[in-house]
């Protein structure tokens, strides 16, 4: 056989199954979603990670998810959220939106998620001693006036069933908007929160704090360590006040869980403060 009638017969061979398997492969993505971002007033970039249901909205629109660190949860959140809302005869559990909003670098989400506390530093030792605090109000106003219109402007949203969730200082913010800015959003998720913050600077931003029409969740591991290691009683006393003041709180023990794991365990409890159905 003539070198051209070769390359003519091996030419319409089918291609092997591995060459067929490499032409196939692509990076792993979730559907229904996309990646944009907002810029503060500073020039700061924070990328937002969007996940948005199937189908029509409901009439009175799409609850919302607002996400900390939304880098490190948007993923475990929307595949969580997906996966009860299929299972909503059981789950109790409707279809939303998810929000991851990402800060970047350690030192930028230090500063976004602490509440000015006048004369306050970070003690030695203690997580994120030495980087800057006090950004909580910019960061929410950011929230407020960036990140939820331009997720209104796309998709039809249900403005009473809005979610804050953040873990650790993330916890902590979620609690400082729900004491000091409850306007923002109307149900908050603390995980972990650090209490230790601000030397009680959330036990005195109870006082006087409106209250009415908020809903939360506050969980704790029983592993906690570190600073975070006591906030077990702190954190449940607190969930017991709030409920009392007027505000649905729900207190969470992760048994086993350490501080780094709490928000993945409480993930699903999350999700279902955030798009439970109501009755």
């Amino acid at each position: 056989m003539s070198v051209a009638l070769l390359a003519a017969a091996l030419a319409i061979l089918p291609p092997a199954a591995g060459d067929t398997a490499a032409k196939a492969e692509r990076p792993y993505a979730i559907d229904r979603t996309l990646v944009t971002a907002v810029m503060a007033p500073d020039g700061h970039r924070y990328r937002i990670l969007i996940a948005w249901p199937a189908g029509p909205p409901p009439a009175s629109g799409w609850p919302v998810l607002y996400l900390l660190d939304g880098a490190d949860h948007f993923a475990a959140a929307t595949e969580t959220a997906r996966r009860l809302a299929a299972a909503r005869a059981r789950s109790g559990i409707g279809p939303g939106i998810v929000v991851g909003i990402d800060s970047g670098p350690l030192a930028r989400r230090v500063l976004d998620y602490t509440a000015s506390a006048p004369g306050y530093a970070i003690p030695k030792g203690a997580p994120a001693s030495g980087l800057a605090i006090g950004g909580g109000e910019a960061f929410l106003t950011l929230v407020e006036c960036q990140v939820k219109p331009m997720v209104a402007a796309r998709w039809p949203v249900d403005s009473a069933r809005q979610t804050l969730a953040g873990h650790s200082f993330g916890g902590l913010l979620a609690l400082h908007a729900m004491l000091a800015r409850p306007g923002v959003v109307t149900r908050f998720a603390a995980i972990s929160p650090s209490l230790w913050y601000g030397e009680g600077l959330v036990t005195r931003e109870e006082r006087g704090a409106q209250l009415r029409g908020s809903r939360a969740l506050i969980a704790i591991g029983s592993d906690e360590r570190g600073p975070d290691a006591s906030a077990g009683s702190a954190a449940e006393a607190l969930a017991r006040r709030l409920d009392a003041a007027g505000a649905p709180t729900r207190f969470l023990s992760l048994s086993g869980e350490d501080h780094g794991t709490t928000m993945l365990a409480a993930m699903g409890q999350v999700v279902a403060l955030a798009f439970g159905d109501e009755h």
